[in-house]
């Protein structure tokens, strides 16, 4: 098990700033999320530090260099974020890409060069670029979602509600995954009920995009929640800005208290929507799927510097799973909850990094394990 550890000056140096005569043969590491704004990457930025800064009281000096684009949905930002990286010859990147598909080029780039790629949060869609993918299994955090919403509807006495998908943006694969995962979900139940001639669930709408902020989210959730207004029994938001302008959507119309709520991810008003008791015993957002971000971070960074160490981190297979957490009023202040988000309670984890065995010289996996 790794603890949190004292680390002498010169190693603290690296960690946190990079002093450039502390330590010799130092692994940079950058850490480029998809945006720097949302809560989740400040909880991957802490978790990267603390793998760092464990790794450097081992013995292998690991300095994070954070760096990503301000907005979630400016892909070129991120793409001039890798190829800067890549240009001032780091030893490896950790990404979360913002999309599957444009940010291929850029880590082709970087492995060109010959610097290797952990994937995080979000999947990419050319697995041989990338030594690991280190994620939330998205799917069934979607699939959670739905089973947990309809439950929430059918104690409300609604075995047929009417519900709507609010989905994110077009690319980012683990929100697709999410929205795949909860839309399957209803789609088995429907299937059932039709099968038993009983009424069905109905989709009032699965085509809005939120956009990459809160803002775009309240701009795209109004006037979708104000044309379905008096028919909306439940909406699944599939990330932390999408349910924060959902959110907000339902309270200006006064909906909040009347239309079940969803979300995915964690921010300080979805916290306390999902305390907030509404007479039911439940609160404005009746549960979240929370991830670990800062399990996500740290084992990004510690598999990629293992990598570097000549460590055999495809062991296990290329997903390296952080785990998916239903969190709702009756488990939200639990110390395993607030662990997931709390900056306090993260910092004082026990975390059981993973133990991969070390490559031969012959390329081949030896037995004993680090």
């Amino acid at each position: 098990m790794s603890r949190r550890l004292s680390l002498p000056m010169a190693a603290l140096c690296y960690v946190l700033s990079g002093c450039a005569d502390a330590v010799r043969d130092v692994h940079r590491i950058v850490v480029i999320p998809k945006g720097l704004t949302h809560e989740h990457w400040q909880s991957v930025h802490r978790g990267a530090l603390r793998a760092a800064e464990e790794l450097t009281a081992r013995g292998w000096p690991t300095r994070i260099i954070w760096d990503g684009p301000l907005r979630e949905s400016d892909a070129l930002a991120q793409i001039r974020i890798v190829d800067r990286r890549v240009s001032t010859r780091v030893d490896g990147i950790v990404l979360a890409p913002q999309h599957s598909q444009t940010l291929i080029a850029p880590v082709a780039r970087a492995v060109q060069q010959g610097i290797p790629v952990v994937i995080m949060d979000s999947g990419l869609d050319a697995p041989e670029l990338y030594v690991k993918y280190v994620a939330t299994d998205n799917y069934h955090g979607g699939w959670l979602a739905a089973e947990h919403l309809l439950n929430v509807l059918r104690a409300d006495g609604k075995p047929a509600p009417r519900l709507i998908l609010f989905r994110y943006q077009v690319g980012s694969q683990s929100t697709q995954l999410r929205e795949q995962g909860f839309e399957d979900y209803v789609n088995r139940e429907i299937e059932r009920q039709r099968r038993a001639g009983q009424p069905t669930i109905t989709w009032l709408s699965k085509d809005k995009y939120a956009g990459a902020t809160k803002d775009s989210a309240l701009r795209e959730a109004a006037p979708l929640v104000n044309r379905f207004r008096d028919q909306i029994d439940g909406i699944f938001a599939v990330n932390e800005s999408s349910a924060n302008g959902m959110l907000d959507a339902l309270r200006s119309l006064g909906l909040h208290r009347r239309v079940r709520l969803m979300g995915f991810d964690s921010s300080v008003p979805l916290q306390q929507a999902v305390r907030d008791d509404d007479g039911t015993g439940r609160g404005e957002v009746v549960g979240l799927i929370l991830q670990d971000p800062y399990k996500m971070g740290y084992y990004s960074v510690w598999t990629l510097v293992h990598h570097l160490r000549g460590y055999d981190v495809s062991a296990g297979g290329k997903v390296l799973s952080t785990g998916e957490h239903l969190v709702t009023r009756d488990n939200i202040d639990a110390p395993s909850t607030r662990e997931l988000f709390d900056p306090l309670m993260q910092g004082q984890r026990i975390l059981t990094p993973p133990n991969f065995p070390r490559r031969s010289s012959r390329g081949l996996p030896d037995q004993g394990a680090h």
